[in-house]
């Protein structure tokens, strides 16, 4: 069984260069062992936290009817609401599983601008306009700074990042000052029933570089498979965030680190109006080509039988951000039904 690595980020902000180097270091081994980490020490005021979680409380207890006035007719930008069974995430992965028993509000970037990069294919996908709920005035200003707070958060684990791996510190910089992150939040209902082979979230892998998470701290039926196969519960750390390395990360470090396959099992919440994640995405310019900047590419054999034939994660040609991005997401919406 895995156990979840917590990292302090307060030498990445405190410690000058060998603070840096030293939590680059472990969040390296952390990615090459499991993909999976929680970090503390980081810079994201904890009051915002608290006040989006019940913002979004009041949004996912609104009557279903207000919500679904926030549902985008066109699922291809993936913004707006989710109903319950909307996405499928199994689907981007050999698994097989019922639609996903969970509903979600997304939104992406809140300030794009007008230039023709944000307004034409491919990249206009990523830069829809954000839908909000009328009814809830306060949701789309908190929302907003989440996203910038967390933003940042991504940008200091993408010059970690370039520690890890010796790259110059503005590797990242031309391919991200565009980035086409999303920040989605989302609830398990409570006192529902799955069906057979159902999940709140089916087996999947994330699509970008980092998803940074934020749950409350204990059960919350959050799972991570390790190398050997096994599923292990992951639990979030007090004040903190759980951080995974995406697909994206994955094949630009040639296999080094480890997207790796996750699941969310039931739990008897302590909340009985259900869980609540917030979940970032980032991901960098939506036309950016992703190959691996190592010729020492890994092809880890023990994964293989866990992803189609062909598949992203397992075969290292160039690929852009929007086609590997928007591929999966559209399988996920297109075996519920949405796409």
């Amino acid at each position: 069984m895995a156990e979840l690595p917590v990292i302090d980020l307060s030498p990445f902000y405190e410690g000058g260069s060998d603070g840096r180097r030293s939590v680059a270091r472990e969040i390296d081994r952390a990615c090459r062992e499991l993909g999976f980490f929680g970090v503390v020490g980081h810079r994201v005021p904890p009051d915002l936290v608290a006040e989006t979680r019940s913002i979004v409380r009041e949004f996912f207890e609104l009557p279903i009817q207000a919500k679904l006035e926030v549902r985008t007719p066109d699922r291809r930008s993936g913004r707006g609401y989710v109903p319950v069974e909307g996405e499928a995430l199994s689907a981007t992965t050999r698994f097989t599983a019922p639609p996903d028993l969970k509903e979600s509000f997304s939104m992406g970037p809140p300030d794009p601008g007008d230039d023709p990069y944000v307004r034409f294919e491919p990249s206009g996908v990523a830069f829809s306009p954000n839908v909000w709920p009328d009814r809830l005035p306060r949701f789309e200003p908190t929302m907003s700074r989440l996203y910038h707070a967390l933003g940042s958060l991504a940008d200091d684990l993408l010059v970690l990042t370039t520690l890890a791996f010796g790259l110059p510190p503005d590797w990242f910089v031309a391919r991200n000052d565009r980035p086409t992150s999303a920040l989605r939040v989302l609830r398990y209902p409570p006192g529902t029933h799955l069906g057979e082979g159902q999940f709140p979230a089916s087996p999947h892998t994330d699509y970008g570089t980092w998803t940074i998470l934020h749950k409350r701290p204990g059960r919350t039926g959050l799972e991570v498979q390790a190398l050997d196969g096994s599923w292990t519960e992951v639990h979030a750390p007090e004040g903190g965030f759980v951080v995974n390395v995406g697909d994206l990360l994955m094949r630009w470090t040639g296999g080094h680190w480890l997207s790796t396959l996750h699941r969310v099992t039931p739990v008897d919440s302590s909340d009985p109006r259900g869980e609540v994640s917030l979940a970032f995405f980032h991901q960098p310019n939506w036309d950016v080509m992703v190959y691996p900047w190592t010729t020492d590419v890994v092809e880890r054999p023990e994964r293989a039988e866990r992803y189609d034939p062909g598949s992203p994660e397992r075969h290292y040609r160039g690929m852009s951000v929007a086609d590997l991005v928007f591929g999966k997401y559209r399988a996920s919406v297109s075996v519920a039904g949405e796409g």
